[in-house]
């Protein structure tokens, strides 16, 4: 019975790992869009970061493993912000319009 419930854990683990890497790409891709250290910007880092706190709980898991969500929504960021599309070049100030 330990090993289904260590095989649970670990299962657990993988998909909420695979959730938060996949759900951070396209809000990585959204924020390099803004200015660096602009309130937008700060958003789009913050905001997952407190999606993660409670997909975690949702989940059942330890604090344990809070530095490596961290690292996780990271390189999912990381990822979403190396995406080329033709318009990438498009900078936008913090109320969301496009500067002169």
């Amino acid at each position: 019975m330990s090993s289904f419930l260590s095989s649970h854990h670990y299962v657990a683990l993988v998909s909420f790992f695979s959730v938060i890497l996949i759900g951070n790409i396209p809000i990585g891709f959204y924020r390099k869009r803004f200015l660096k250290f602009s309130r937008p910007w700060a958003r789009c880092l913050y905001i997952p970061i407190v999606a993660n706190i409670i997909l975690r709980r949702f989940f059942g898991l330890g604090y344990d493993i809070i530095p490596f969500t961290i690292l996780v929504v990271l390189a999912g960021q990381f990822i979403g912000s190396k995406i080329k599309v033709n318009d990438s070049n498009t900078r936008y100030d913090e109320r969301g319009s496009i500067p002169n």
